[in-house]
């Protein structure tokens, strides 16, 4: 019987600063691991995580670009 999470299910993903930037006001409160913000000796606020305070108070449009194919492929040829 299978436990625990499943395998390449990472609970972390990494973003570029410059993208962090690009989104978020000078001012804004991100949530990071206490880990992180103690090893970068962090001055924080604690808080309990719950559903309702880890939704978005304001909606984030996502921009959606179509991208060149990198390779063409030939399916007769696959």
């Amino acid at each position: 019987m299978a436990r625990g999470k499943t395998k390449g299910a990472g609970r972390f993903v990494q973003v570029n600063l410059g993208e962090h930037n690009r989104v978020l006001t000078e001012d804004a409160v991100i949530v990071v691991s206490r880990r992180f913000a103690e090893a970068l000796v962090l001055d924080t606020d604690s808080f309990v995580s719950s559903t309702p305070n880890q939704k978005s108070m304001q909606p984030v449009e996502i921009k959606k670009e179509e991208l060149e194919p990198l390779v063409e492929l030939d399916e007769q040829q696959w």
